[in-house]
């Protein structure tokens, strides 16, 4: 494999991680909001 072809397939790796990575950080925004809502509905039942 010469080295433009090794460049070319990590290249299209890289890509393909920054677009999971970003689907990941989306996901872990949706949780987090999610744990806030219930927290605060925890907490004002409890109090």
């Amino acid at each position: 494999m010469a080295d433009e072809e090794k460049l070319s397939v990590l290249e299209e790796e890289n890509r393909r991680l920054r677009e999971d990575n970003d689907k990941l950080m989306e996901i872990v925004v949706q949780m987090r909001a999610t744990l806030n809502r219930l927290v605060l509905r925890y907490v004002s039942e409890d109090g």
